[in-house]
């Protein structure tokens, strides 16, 4: 990265932190052992649109690597970093989901950490600790090629020191971040709906689109359509359902919810 040896800092103990959380919340799954009351989890069609929406949220940076690649040193070395960025993310992904379903199974929740047992408070301590960091550190990473859209429009210069302009947007970033945090107490309801509109477009339809106009008409030209048009659609369809299917979930979390509430009340 271009930006001096503060810029690497950031995303390296970010990644690190990355490992080492992911290193603990399995320590914990393995010793909280499977419950009692341990149930099978069921698969179905709702099931995986509204998973398919929540593991497309994580990929939610991909509306920065156009920035990344602005700022590396070398960037004709991005496609490199990328297929390590990617492969550091999924062997962290891939363990942590796949034993938080043999031990919970029907009974994991949308944070892992709420099926760890409590009792492991120096544990557990530590797991948010690490991810409360890392998620600073990613917060910052990811929303710097907003926040410089921004400054740019209002005629801030992010490349000099940081003025008033600058200090006000970025403030300004922190403080839309915490009331969506605290107005959204249950986030897990939106994440597949955010993944399957906003990041699902910035994944897989934009992308496909774009290689389409810039790729280089040579002898591959009509596998590289016929790909991105794959792409592109499975994208569009897997977008609209998955969208279907987490307003669906949110309206039925929320009625279940309310009549809850007006059954505690009414007793």
């Amino acid at each position: 990265i271009g930006g001096g040896g503060e810029s690497l800092l950031v995303p390296v103990m970010a990644t690190l932190l990355s490992c080492l959380f992911s290193v603990l919340i399995l320590w914990g799954i393995v010793q909280t052992g499977k419950p009692d009351n341990y149930t099978p989890y069921k698969i179905s069609a709702k099931s995986w649109f509204l998973s398919f929406g929540k593991f497309l949220f994580a990929f939610g940076g991909h509306s920065a690597f156009p920035n990344f690649q602005k700022e590396m040193k070398k960037p004709r070395n991005f496609p490199g970093s990328i297929l390590l960025a990617f492969t550091i993310k999924l062997s962290l992904y891939i363990p942590v989901g796949i034993t938080g379903m043999l031990y919970f199974g029907g009974l994991v929740k949308p944070n892992i950490l709420n099926n760890i047992d409590p009792s492991f408070r120096v544990l557990n301590g530590c797991i948010l600790l690490l991810v409360t960091v890392q998620a600073i550190m990613s917060a910052t990473i990811l929303g710097n090629p907003v926040a410089e859209m921004v400054e740019d429009a209002i005629g801030a210069q992010h490349k000099a020191v940081f003025g008033w302009k600058r200090l006000a947007v970025r403030l300004a970033f922190v403080a839309v971040t915490v009331v969506i945090c605290e107005a959204i107490p249950r986030f897990d309801l939106i994440m597949a709906l955010i993944g399957g509109t906003t990041i699902n477009t910035a994944v897989f339809i934009l992308p496909s689109l774009f290689h389409i106009k810039l790729a280089k008409k040579d002898s591959w030209i009509y596998l590289k359509y016929t790909l991105d048009g794959i792409s592109a659609t499975f994208g569009v369809v897997a977008g609209c359902v998955c969208t279907f299917a987490s307003v669906f979930h949110i309206v039925d979390e929320l009625s279940t919810s309310l009549s809850t509430s007006l059954i505690s009340c009414s007793s």
